[in-house]
């Protein structure tokens, strides 16, 4: 297993050399990508595998003044990329494929899942207007003690199955990072998000490839998202 110094955009062509080395094993590869950019990264150096890209939701967006704190003052990358988006005049930054990557997606045969995140939709929307802690809460920041890549990764394989690209049953390389960018990879056993718990065919963290050594951990009220 690879540990990181730090997490973040730094780590991310290492993470693509780590997935390459174990694709040999395995059919399919899924990749949390919100702008498509490491999406088409991993199709470009892994070749001949099912990819499935995994992206935000309709409608959600970055919010430039609530990035004093957390993982875009924090992370050297990620501040940078705050701080050019605020020379720009820019407010809000919208959470989603360019038009430029899907079109590259589409020519390398990678499909796209985009919809209902499973440990943060409608419990992100009862924790940020109802003001109230869920149980779904709980298990992410729990997974996100490993490092936020753990939890994304795990959502994006429940998403994956859940639009039936992915088999269940199946074992992936899965892959995320910590806003931007790659930190961390996993061999994931797939489930539908409703076998999460299913005592034999539920969903399994396998085998962790790399992750940051210490990971950096969100407030539970994301100020920057919306």
């Amino acid at each position: 297993m690879r540990v990181f110094e730090r997490p973040g955009p730094a780590n991310t062509s290492e993470i693509i050399e780590i997935l390459s080395i174990a694709s040999a094993k395995f059919d399919y590869l899924v990749v949390a990508s919100i702008t498509g950019d490491c999406a088409v990264k991993i199709a470009e150096a892994i070749p001949g595998k099912k990819i499935i890209c995994v992206t935000c939701p309709q409608g959600m967006s970055w919010q430039i003044d609530g990035m004093q704190t957390g993982p875009f003052a924090e992370i050297p990358e990620l501040r940078h990329i705050r701080d050019d988006w605020a020379d720009k005049g820019l407010q809000t930054v919208p959470m989603q494929i360019t038009e430029e990557n899907r079109m590259k997606l589409d020519q390398l045969q990678v499909k796209i899942v985009q919809g209902t995140i499973p440990l943060f939709g409608p419990s992100f929307s009862i924790r940020l207007h109802l003001k109230q802690v869920t149980s779904l809460d709980i298990m992410a920041k729990t997974l996100e003690l490993i490092s936020t890549g753990t939890l994304v990764s795990l959502e994006c394989v429940l998403m994956a199955v859940d639009a039936g690209l992915l088999p269940e049953g199946a074992h992936t390389l899965a892959t995320a990072g910590t806003e931007r960018g790659l930190d961390t990879a996993w061999v994931i056993r797939g489930s539908a998000s409703a076998n999460l718990f299913h005592p034999t065919k539920g969903c399994r963290f396998v085998e962790l490839l790399a992750k940051p050594g210490m990971p950096l951990l969100p407030d539970v009220s994301i100020d920057y998202l919306r």
